[in-house]
């Protein structure tokens, strides 16, 4: 088996196990070979004549502790069926990571069909979102205090800063620019949604992207800037009452819907893990952490996939080095990478059991590098 970057011969191959593994829609393929697809960010496993699988690394900037960083996205891992279980997965993703190291780049996120198929790489969860089931009649008393239009791509401006304006204070999300929303309209397109701008006295403060399915207003998004707009969004969707008897709402962690729903008991709220996370380069990712604390720890990172953060890191105020003196702290790069997107605390991470080290003194010097935030991502492919 052979492993390398896809070439533009290999583009149907690709899409039929693409077809295959996902069972997308003709409309979704078409956009999102046309827009998203690269060679240059495909890697391929080729036995003799045969593509037999596939991965793609599409890219985006993710905000992470005030870092902007270049990051992969990995999406479409699909394997013909007649190539399971040989090992064509394990070396495809050992590959790819490696890939991504000597790219420079710091962490990576992936979004799993099943945890268990990549907690083995070093991925571990790092994002969850709010799902709100809601009957139609529970919104009824909601008033709107502007109107809303159908956005396209001239309202793009208002759609970033209203997005930049609800994230303003959270972590781990996608830095979304023109270029990103000119495909996001194509792709909610190619899903037959639709996306809705609300203005109030000449601002732009919210919008909504949904779809229509059976009896259900599936949410896939909202932002706001003000709670005027927030009811005036729940007005937008119950006006769609004789359309759909409930409405799905997926949305941040910490969204304000439960705080202003009257009827609460009759809501469902779920938690929903959404998305993966790696860290691909701990010594940058330390790097940027830029302590200013008085620190002084000797920490292991065990990473069985990069060899360069399979190593004992001296961390101190001048730096950070590799060390060969026995370690103060020991932890697997999963544990370090939820740490890293701040989706546990250092605490957590030590009741769980999953750090290990020569005496509890040591929790202060990683709660020096490590707190918790409110992590937020939305981005499907």
């Amino acid at each position: 088996m052979k492993i390398r970057f896809a070439q533009e011969e290999d583009l149907q191959k690709i899409k039929n196990m693409w077809e295959y593994c996902f069972g997308d829609t003709e409309m979704f393929m078409n956009y999102y070979f046309d827009h998203k697809y690269k060679c240059e960010n495909t890697l391929v496993v080729e036995d003799g004549s045969s593509v037999i699988s596939s991965l793609q690394l599409n890219q985006y900037k993710i905000k992470i502790n005030n870092n902007i960083y270049d990051t992969s996205y990995v999406v479409g891992v699909s394997t013909l069926p007649e190539a399971r279980g040989v090992g064509a997965m394990k070396d495809l993703m050992s590959t790819m990571l490696n890939e991504l190291y000597n790219k420079k780049q710091v962490v990576s996120i992936l979004m799993p069909i099943d945890y268990r198929l990549y907690r083995r790489f070093g991925y571990e969860h790092c994002y969850d979102q709010m799902n709100y089931e809601i009957d139609m009649e529970l919104l009824k008393d909601f008033r709107s205090k502007g109107v809303f239009k159908k956005a396209s791509n001239k309202d793009i401006d208002f759609i970033i800063n209203i997005y930049d304006c609800f994230l303003k204070d959270k972590n781990g999300y996608v830095k979304r620019d023109k270029n990103y929303y000119d495909n996001l309209f194509k792709e909610i397109e190619s899903e037959s949604g639709y996306v809705y701008i609300h203005e109030n006295k000449e601002l732009m403060d919210g919008y909504i992207i949904y779809f229509k399915m059976d009896d259900t207003m599936f949410v896939r998004e909202i932002a706001y800037k003000n709670i005027d707009a927030l009811k005036s969004i729940l007005k937008f969707i119950y006006n769609h009452n004789t359309q759909f008897k409930k409405v799905s709402i997926n949305s941040i962690i910490d969204d304000k819907i439960k705080l202003i729903i009257p009827a609460l008991k009759k809501i469902d709220m779920n938690i929903k893990p959404f998305m993966m996370g790696r860290v691909i380069n701990v010594e940058n990712f330390i790097k940027d952490l830029n302590i200013k604390e008085d620190i002084n720890l000797k920490l292991r990172v065990k990473d069985e996939f990069i060899d360069q953060n399979n190593k004992t890191f001296l961390i101190n105020n001048k730096g950070i080095v590799f060390t060969d003196e026995k370690e103060d702290v020991s932890i697997d790069i999963n544990t370090f990478s939820q740490l890293a997107f701040s989706y546990i605390d250092v605490d957590e991470a030590v009741f769980l059991g999953n750090i290990d080290m020569k005496d509890t003194s040591y929790i202060d010097n990683l709660k020096k590098m490590f707190n918790k935030k409110t992590n937020y991502i939305n981005e499907y492919v």
